[in-house]
């Protein structure tokens, strides 16, 4: 009777561990889908009516490229990499790469006859590992789905735009671009610190 006791109370432990445990990887998972991190800054300044240049910097934060758009908007996409549910257990989060930034027309009329410009920003593989999952791995492959991402936001000259990924793809914020302001009676320093 004795061991039958000790081997359920065991059992009952065991299992207990195991659904604690459970939990906390579900738990960790959880954090880690809506993990955000900032991949790209953008600050602008106007040169003429719907003509800017643009600062960008990405990767390390510490070499900015700069590029001339047209548009009253801006727009950067990335090429997304996500994997299925078993390999973000895994630890296994989405992957991405940046590929252009562009100048966008709020109104359709200026879009389909203004000038445009896009401008290549991410580095292009030597071995494109999407390809090689599409065609080698068929549907054995880890990879769920491989898609774009876009992200585009008005241009104002007084607000630097970070973009960020997560696990569905890109977002922005912006933030004053003024070192020191007054916002509602309170003075608001903008420290900034890309560089590691």
């Amino acid at each position: 009777m004795r061991k039958l006791l000790r081997g359920t109370v065991f059992a009952f432990l065991g299992l207990g561990i195991a659904v604690v445990g459970l939990l906390a990887w579900n738990i960790h998972t959880f954090n880690r889908l809506t993990d955000e991190a900032p991949i790209a800054k953008l600050r602008f300044t106007q040169l003429a009516p719907q003509i800017f240049s643009v600062e960008l910097r990405s990767g390390d934060f510490c070499r900015p490229q700069t590029f001339r758009l047209y548009g009253d908007e801006w727009r950067v996409d990335a090429r997304f990499l996500k994997w299925k549910p078993l390999a973000n257990l895994f630890g296994l989060d989405a992957m991405y790469q940046l590929e252009r930034l562009s100048g966008r027309y709020r109104d359709i009329r200026d879009e389909n006859t203004q000038q445009h410009m896009a401008w290549e920003i991410g580095d292009r593989p030597e071995i494109d590992i999407l390809r090689a999952a599409e065609k080698h791995w068929l549907f054995w492959s880890p990879v769920d789905t491989s898609y774009g991402s876009s992200v585009y936001e008005r241009i104002d000259p007084d607000r630097v735009y970070t973009v960020y990924r997560s696990q569905s793809g890109l977002l922005v914020r912006s933030e004053s671009a003024v070192p020191a302001h007054y916002e509602g009676g309170t003075l608001v320093i903008n420290i900034e610190k890309d560089c590691p």
